[in-house]
């Protein structure tokens, strides 16, 4: 077994702190900052997709923890998932709700695809 991690981090408002770190954290841990603010993070996962102009990313997602918040979110472990711009800290039930959000929106496009498929092709549309 693997001893515990700690990171000591430089806080506006409570000096040096030492912190447990979890193996997902990336490590980044900026000083300067408030306690409250101290967040560990796992790296990112992109999704994304090639478009006519390039790759371009319309979401993203990481394990995310905020040990000392005070938000409704708590100070359990999340994923933090990117919507419109938006952070949202998700637990699974939610996640599996997004999922299924963009299974649905895939079905969506999809059904569109075809439409222009048949109006390309000469046919009725």
């Amino acid at each position: 077994m693997n001893a515990p991690r700690t990171v000591v981090v430089s806080t506006r408002d409570h000096g040096d702190i030492t912190v447990d770190e979890p193996e997902w954290c990336l490590g980044f841990h900026p000083t300067g900052y408030y306690r409250v603010d101290l967040s560990h993070a796992g790296p990112m996962v992109h999704l994304g997709t090639d478009t006519s102009r390039g790759e371009m990313v319309f979401s993203m997602a990481c394990l995310e923890q905020r040990p000392f918040s005070e938000a409704a979110s708590g100070r359990g472990v999340f994923v933090a998932v990117e919507l419109d711009g938006d952070w949202y800290p998700s637990n699974p039930a939610q996640l599996d709700t997004i999922a299924a959000a963009l299974v649905d929106g895939a079905v969506k496009l999809r059904t569109l695809a075809r439409q222009l498929s048949v109006i390309t092709a000469g046919g009725a549309g």
